[in-house]
């Protein structure tokens, strides 16, 4: 057994304890929070500074790690879209190398925990090892391509069944955003998440993606045409990009809006008379930053 103390100790759920103690037993885990002074010094292991419950990053492309540096910044997201889809080829090997080398720098940052998005397999074998608790998000869209939805949720599911669930490896299926998912793809997601799953759906990241929806004009409108995509079941309705992926999703499930940089305050009001507090926001800062430069309005969330 060891008795940890610090100068303080933040715990999940209560107040900061100056001068605190961790209990932990032999196997790690913790037993107790107590004061310092209830204590002999010689039983005590002493460290400077602050002691902190595990980070969790709620938001992770691991699969993308090896493309660090090879996407320019502020270029906008649909230029950053399309470059991850031009760019994301590479080598097994160093794909691999790479999703290691990210992950044991989380681990290094004191993350436990971590909500990572996957197109593809390539990050299992290493969620396998067990090094963090992995809740992988599978994620799926078709572009609005209606025709295309069965045969693009069949390819995202075969992904999806291949991740082995463990203690500490969740999986769910997700829709990628509001701007990249069909009616019908939405619909065979919904079925397919019958459980207590959490879902995770990039959300309202730039302007373009409120403008698509609310008068089916700007940057998307463009990036399908330039793909030779049918825009023809994307619907204007008047109302921002949330409202429509709100539509389609069910409320019973946890739900993780992630990015949010045009999201505004009647659209987060909507988001929780929807789903109440089982609605979640990750803004993700520093990734706005790089594809937008641009933040949410924190005063809202």
């Amino acid at each position: 057994m060891r008795k940890i103390t610090a100068d303080l100790i933040i715990p999940v759920s209560l107040k900061p304890i100056r001068n605190g103690v961790v209990i932990v037993d032999d196997a790690g885990k913790i037993l107790k929070l107590d004061d310092r002074r209830n204590y002999d010094e010689s039983e005590l292991e002493y460290h400077q500074g602050v002691i902190v419950p595990g980070f969790v990053n709620t938001h992770c492309h691991l699969e993308l790690s090896h493309m660090k540096g090879k996407v320019d910044t502020g270029k906008g997201l649909i230029a950053f879209i399309t470059d991850v889809v031009t760019k994301r080829a590479a080598n097994p090997e160093e794909i691999q190398t790479a999703i290691a080398k990210h992950e044991a720098e989380m681990i290094e940052n004191g993350i436990v925990a971590v909500g990572d998005i996957s197109n593809l397999t390539d990050t299992f074998a290493q969620k396998a090892k067990g090094n963090l608790h992995y809740s992988t998000f599978v994620e799926f869209f078709d572009l609005f391509q209606e025709a295309n939805a069965q045969a693009e949720f069949d390819k995202f599911k075969a992904v999806y069944d291949i991740l082995e669930v463990t203690e500490k490896s969740k999986k769910s299926i997700v829709p990628h955003a509001p701007y990249s998912v069909s009616k019908p793809l939405f619909k065979m997601l919904a079925d397919a998440n019958e459980g207590t799953e959490t879902i995770s759906i990039h959300n309202q990241e730039l302007a373009a993606e409120n403008e698509l929806f609310e008068y089916k004009t700007g940057g998307f409108i463009d990036f399908y045409k330039g793909f030779g995509m049918s825009t023809e079941a994307i619907e204007k309705t008047g109302k921002t990009a949330i409202h429509y992926a709100l539509e389609q999703m069910n409320p019973k499930h946890k739900t993780l809006f992630v990015h949010n940089t045009k999201t505004n305050l009647e659209d987060i009001k909507a988001a929780h008379k929807w789903g109440g507090d089982k609605v979640y926001w990750a803004t993700c800062p520093n990734a706005n930053l790089y594809i937008e430069n641009c933040l949410p309005d924190f005063v809202y969330f």
